[in-house]
C-alpha cells in the first residue's frame, strides 16, 4: 500500500511540475502573527469541561514554489488548556509549537483564500492551575479530580492542524492575513495506566492576524 502511495505522490508532483507556467515566480515570505486560542480537553470517561482562552504569537516562513501551492513553517508560543466551571478549576498549558503545513491558495494576486494543513509538534514549557474554590482532595468529594495538583505526563505533543484564511497582498510585497485554525492532539495528557481516564486529548481553535513580507519580489525598473 505504501509503495502505491509513493508512486502516486511522485506522479502527482511530476504532473504539477509539467503544468507549471513558465512565467511563474517563486514566492518567499517571512512574517509575524498573533491571536487567541480556545482549547479544551476531551476526557473519557467524560469530564464536563469548557474552552479556556489563551494567547498565541510567533514567526512564520512560507515558500510557494508552484502556482497556488507551497509549504509553511511556523514557530509559535501557544497557550492551551481547559476549564471546569462546575468545580471552579482551570489549567493553562504553555507550549512552543512548530507546525509544518502544506499551503494552498486560491484567488488573484491581491486577494487570496488560503488553506493550511499538516502536522505540528509542540514542547510544553510550563503549566499552571487556577482555583476558584479550594481543591477537593478526597475521592468521595463530587469535585474531586485525580489530576488536580499533579503535572501532566506528556511534555511533547503531536497534533494535526488545519486552517482557512483570507489574505490581501499589496504591490510593495507586504500582505495581511486573517486565519481560523482547528487542531487536535494525538497523545494523552495523562497516562491511562496511572489515571482513571482512557482518553485525555486536547483540541480547539485558533484565530490569528499575520503580517508578511515577500522578500524576493522583483522590482520594476524605473523608466
Amino acid at each position: 500500500m505504501k509503495k502505491y502511495l509513493i508512486i502516486l505522490l511522485i506522479t502527482g508532483c511530476a504532473i504539477a511540475s509539467s503544468a507549471q507556467p513558465k512565467d511563474f515566480q517563486t514566492e518567499l515570505y517571512f512574517g509575524a502573527k498573533g491571536g487567541l486560542t480556545f482549547s479544551k480537553v476531551r476526557f473519557y470517561p467524560n469530564v464536563v469541561s469548557q474552552f479556556e482562552q489563551g494567547n498565541t504569537g510567533g514567526i512564520m516562513f512560507r515558500l510557494i514554489s508552484e502556482p497556488h501551492i507551497g509549504f509553511q513553517i511556523e514557530v509559535n508560543y501557544t497557550q492551551k488548556g481547559w476549564k471546569e466551571d462546575s468545580i471552579g478549576y482551570a489549567r493553562k498549558l504553555n507550549y512552543i509549537s512548530i507546525p509544518i503545513m502544506t499551503h494552498i491558495n486560491m484567488g488573484n494576486k491581491a486577494l487570496r483564500y488560503t488553506l493550511n494543513l499538516g502536522p505540528e509538534v509542540a514542547f510544553m514549557i510550563s503549566e499552571e492551575e487556577k482555583f476558584l474554590h479550594p481543591p477537593a482532595v478526597s475521592p468521595s468529594d463530587p469535585a474531586y479530580r485525580a489530576y488536580i495538583g499533579k503535572l501532566t505526563d506528556t511534555q511533547v505533543d503531536f497534533l494535526f492542524t488545519a486552517g482557512l484564511g483570507m489574505e490581501y497582498h499589496m504591490k510593495n510585497g507586504s500582505a495581511f492575513s486573517l486565519e481560523g485554525r482547528a487542531f487536535y492532539s494525538l497523545p494523552n495528557l495523562f497516562n491511562p495506566k496511572t489515571y482513571p481516564y482512557k482518553v485525555s486529548q486536547g483540541n480547539g481553535a485558533i484565530a490569528t492576524f499575520a503580517y508578511m513580507f515577500q522578500f524576493n519580489k522583483k522590482r520594476k525598473a524605473r523608466k
